[in-house]
């Protein structure tokens, strides 16, 4: 039972983290420590809050004027609660209250307001080795079957180009001895994890890394922490105070931990220093391991992005960024913090992603941020990738000439009487448009929309389902009562709204052994949605038509 209670503090501490790192850097106040603490202690435990041992003369419950009618944060005395677990000898601790708070500095404060990226055209980029991987003989000459085989059984799935063959033992890997030692006593032996059997090499052959990892796995920071230190070994030597090499940015505090003591361990009796920026800790002692210089960086977004504001820290040396848990950082708002981050280190650094599930907003990051990455999807996120085959394909044209493209499509696909096609546009007034459009070409169409009587409605969807007409045109929220068999061809006319809107569209177009072919049109300026389509066709493992990615990578203005 105490595990379990553990558990649940855990995900409130990751809670309470997550908004005491938006504070910081919403309000531009620093927590000394964190507002709230949660926690487990033996019956003779302190029952007292963070503050405890202040100076007599602060006191912890009496909050300082701050001045200037400027808000104040703080800390003071926590109150318990006794909770009934076995041999009633543990007390929750719950620890809040007023203390010693530290003063916004800014009425009005803005997330990242002084930070501009620089023009990196202009900026002289010292060379650094990316690939730092040296194959070994037993890896290189393992069979391509005994590759396949491996994934298989270990639920990998990988897309990209140039795939490294995994690392199946320690020894492959040509570390270090006192890494190879903390990787065996973290894994029990020789024997390595799925995910750092994989992603070792295709991080330290320098490649940009996507990694989907929905099961819970302590194994991952070790995969991204060793090809950093690595990575920093290979490395020209740098300038004390000159900003890290690698950057690792996590979601939340209790993560930022759990990495600090992975990293301490490979580290141990190495020359390689490591910064740990987050909240919860007090800034000073941060502020000073940042003067005294260090290799790898460990923060939070918001602890981070304040220390930027501040010119406190140098990212301009940064050729390995490690985001981890980037759709939970999403989900907490920090998106436009990570883009900040991201922008201001090089643009030919090396990127690391490490995420659960992809969504809209995921995919548009990781378009942006990487370059020519390399997918590995592990457990549940790689068996997910075997359910649907559907086929993407793209037709780039100007709106103007949209309609003949859709006619032509039907012209060269529908030629059995039972083919059916499905249309989607986002307005209702398209679909009146369309429909009476394909009827002048010769082609019988049915719409259906929010507007629609449910006789109507009906009507349509009747009408597609018995063959009595090939087309149908809809919006998303009409299409929901959608049920029709051997749809031969999904065209999204307007661009979907959202990541679930594309996906429940493709879903249309797979047949019941989950292959079909979907077209989505956009015009030669929609820049992003370009960049969109791509992470969609890189998901489904399809070819990136060239002019498709032209698009993705035209400048706006140009």
């Amino acid at each position: 039972m105490l595990g379990q209670l553990n558990v649940v503090l855990e995900a409130v501490q990751d809670v309470v983290d997550g908004l005491a790192d938006a504070f910081e850097q919403q309000l531009n106040i620093g927590f000394q420590p964190q507002p709230w603490q949660f926690g487990v202690w033996q019956l003779n435990g302190p029952i007292n809050g963070p503050n405890e041992g202040a100076p007599a003369e602060n006191p912890p419950l009496v909050a300082p004027g701050a001045g200037g009618g400027l808000g104040t944060f703080g800390l003071g005395r926590g109150f318990f609660e006794k909770i009934p677990l076995s041999g009633d000898s543990w007390k929750i601790i719950f620890m809040g209250g007023r203390g010693r708070g530290l003063p916004a500095t800014s009425r009005n404060s803005q997330v990242a307001r002084n930070l501009r990226a620089p023009d990196w055209r202009e900026v002289h980029l010292p060379p650094f080795q990316k690939d730092v991987y040296r194959e070994h003989i037993t890896t290189a000459e393992r069979p391509i079957e005994e590759v396949e085989a491996y994934r298989q059984a270990n639920d990998i799935t990988v897309t990209g180009r140039d795939v490294p063959k995994p690392i199946l033992h320690v020894n492959e890997g040509g570390f270090p001895e006192h890494i190879s030692k903390v990787i065996e006593a973290r894994n029990s032996g020789s024997t390595l994890s799925a995910i750092e059997a994989q992603c070792w090499p295709v991080a330290l052959r320098g490649k940009d890394l996507v990694a989907i990892i929905q099961d819970a796995s302590k194994g991952k920071p070790l995969a991204y922490l060793v090809p950093a230190i690595i990575h920093v070994m290979r490395q020209p030597v740098v300038l004390r105070g000159s900003g890290p090499l690698v950057l690792v940015v996590t979601a939340t505090r209790v993560t930022a931990l759990q990495v600090r003591e992975i990293a301490d361990e490979l580290n141990a009796g190495s020359p390689i220093r490591t910064l740990y920026l987050q909240p919860g800790e007090p800034r000073q002692p941060q502020l000073k391991q940042l003067v005294d210089g260090a290799h790898i960086c460990v923060a939070t977004p918001g602890r981070l992005v304040s220390f930027m504001e501040e010119c406190q820290i140098n990212l301009r040396c940064c050729t390995y960024l490690v985001l981890d848990e980037v759709d939970r950082m999403i989900m907490m708002g920090f998106e436009k913090q990570l883009r900040i981050i991201a922008n201001n280190i090089r643009p030919d650094r090396q990127t690391l992603v490490w995420l659960s599930s992809r969504s809209m907003d995921a995919n548009r990051l990781i378009e942006d941020l990487t370059s020519e990455y390399v997918t590995v999807s592990v457990g549940a996120a790689a068996r997910e990738d075997h359910k649907c085959q559907v086929q993407h394909d793209v037709i780039i044209c100007e709106t103007v000439e949209k309609e003949q493209k859709l006619v032509a499509l039907f012209n060269d696909i529908l030629r059995e009487e039972s083919d059916k096609a499905v249309v989607f546009v986002e307005r209702k007034q398209a679909v009146e448009d369309i429909v009476s459009f394909l009827r002048l070409q010769g082609w019988p169409a049915v719409g259906i929309h929010g507007k629609k009587t449910a006789y109507e409605r009906d009507y349509a969807l009747n009408s597609l389902k018995f063959s009595k007409v090939p087309i149908m045109v809809a919006t998303d929220v009409a299409a929901c009562a959608l049920a029709v068999d051997k749809v031969r061809l999904v065209v999204s006319y307007d661009y979907p709204s959202s990541a679930s809107e594309y996906s429940r569209r493709a879903g249309y177009a797979a047949r019941p052994d989950g292959r079909g072919v979907k077209y989505t049109f956009i015009s030669p300026d929609e820049t992003q949605r370009a960049k969109e389509l791509i992470s969609f066709l890189r998901e489904a493992k399809q070819v990136i038509p060239p002019e498709l990615r032209m698009v993705a990578n035209k400048i706006k203005g140009r």
